[in-house]
């Protein structure tokens, strides 16, 4: 195989697995691991949401407590996961 087909072959492989603005919100969608709320103690709990960044899910942690004020977080948490998390927490 020479220099030109080889080159040839490699540009053709990268296109055709190339992803479209589609198929990473299809990844986004269906892809998304679990959202995770899990008991560290009274009133105190670790959450773990995920976010889709640089084309990966990447996890954002974060504690939240409650107190007299209501539930307070430290951390980060995915915006599309902020409901959710207040909502089962508030339960």
């Amino acid at each position: 195989m020479d220099r030109r087909t080889l080159m040839t072959s490699i540009a053709g492989a990268a296109a055709a697995s190339a992803c479209s603005a589609e198929d990473e919100v299809e990844a986004k969608r269906t892809g998304r691991p679990t959202l995770a709320v899990e008991f560290e103690g009274p009133g105190r709990w670790r959450i773990r949401s995920w976010q889709w960044e640089e084309n990966a899910w990447l996890p954002a942690i974060a504690r939240a407590r409650r107190t007299a004020a209501g539930i307070e977080f430290s951390g980060s948490i995915a915006a599309d996961d902020r409901a959710k998390v207040v909502a089962r927490l508030d339960a």
